[in-house]
């Protein structure tokens, strides 16, 4: 299958699963959960087969940016239907403390990084990563970056910023937690990836190459947005792979880490029956994929994962 025909091929096979009343494989709504910002009071929804960001968002008189902070979730996180969605209590739901930005783009030049670009344009590096949905902060030649041109705020109060990670830790202080502890080295790691794919019935050189990518069987590694080790796995998706598989993972810890990262992998696999598609929910999130479709940076992914496949074959 080429990389063109992925969304629809996926869309088309959820739709399916839909009409005929199951699940997509083991995923249940599979969907992109990007940035935090603030919302109201909330109240609690049960999340249905078929239920999606979007729809749940115009039925609830807000947006999916307010359902991402109200649920402090980040990056490439997955929902399934049975879960607990917070939503704003009615008449909070809106309420925005700035003027509504002036959206524009950047093509990214030659020795350009996150840092620089954020200085030109007048922004943040945590906005940039959120608004393009980056899990790291490599960017290439050529990449399109969104970004959201300076306006003045209007200063309201508003809540508490939404915490990262298990018990309010930030990716800093993550990455502070595993300096002070010993990791495996990268002959052990990758001995532990290979018997976790075995156990699932993921192809062992699918898995090593996503972990070289993400990390180079690093451990230590933490993004900005606080994708967390050798698979880089967000606090909120290791939350969700927890209460669909009955576990709780340990992020910090390689082996948990490892796990959480292969059966992420294999929901994917199981929910779009393509590799390259599930490569495209590992980086991107099946929701933005179906929303917007393949990001230019996810075809570099796709294509560098493929090459990584040969290597470790």
């Amino acid at each position: 299958m080429t990389i063109t025909r992925l969304v629809g091929a996926t869309r088309r096979r959820a739709a399916t699963c839909r009409r005929r009343g199951g699940t997509v494989g083991t995923v249940g709504t599979v969907v992109l959960l990007a940035a935090v910002l603030s919302a109201g009071a909330p109240g609690l929804i049960r999340l249905h087969r078929g239920d999606t960001l979007s729809a749940l968002a115009l039925t609830h008189h807000t947006t999916v940016r307010v359902l991402l902070d109200l649920n402090h979730l980040s990056g490439n996180a997955i929902i399934y239907a049975g879960d607990l969605l917070k939503v704003p209590a009615a008449g909070t739901a809106t309420r925005t403390a700035v003027r509504a930005p002036v959206a524009r783009s950047y093509v990214v030049r030659p020795n350009d990084n996150l840092t620089t670009v954020a200085r030109r344009l007048r922004t943040t590096v945590a906005d940039l990563v959120a608004r393009n949905h980056l899990r790291r902060t490599t960017i290439f030649i050529g990449q399109r970056l969104g970004y959201a041109a300076a306006v003045a705020p209007t200063p309201v109060p508003t809540a508490a910023p939404a915490p990262l990670g298990p018990a309010g830790r930030s990716a800093a202080q993550h990455r502070a937690m595993l300096a002070t502890r010993a990791v495996p080295s990268k002959a052990a790691v990758r001995a532990l990836i290979v018997r976790a794919a075995r156990r699932h019935g993921v192809a062992p050189d699918l898995a090593l190459a996503v972990a070289y990518q993400e990390s180079g069987f690093q451990q230590q590694v933490v993004s900005p947005v606080d994708a967390v080790g050798v698979m880089q796995v967000l606090p909120s998706t290791a939350r969700s792979l927890g209460q669909a598989h009955g576990r709780r993972f340990d992020l910090l810890k390689a082996s948990d880490n490892v796990e959480a990262g292969v059966l992420l992998l294999d929901d994917l696999l199981r929910a779009t029956g393509s590799w390259q598609a599930a490569m495209a929910g590992y980086y991107q999130g099946l929701g933005s994929v179906h929303a917007q479709g393949l990001l230019p940076q996810t075809y570099a992914y796709i294509r560098n994962v493929g090459f990584l496949r040969h290597r470790f074959a």
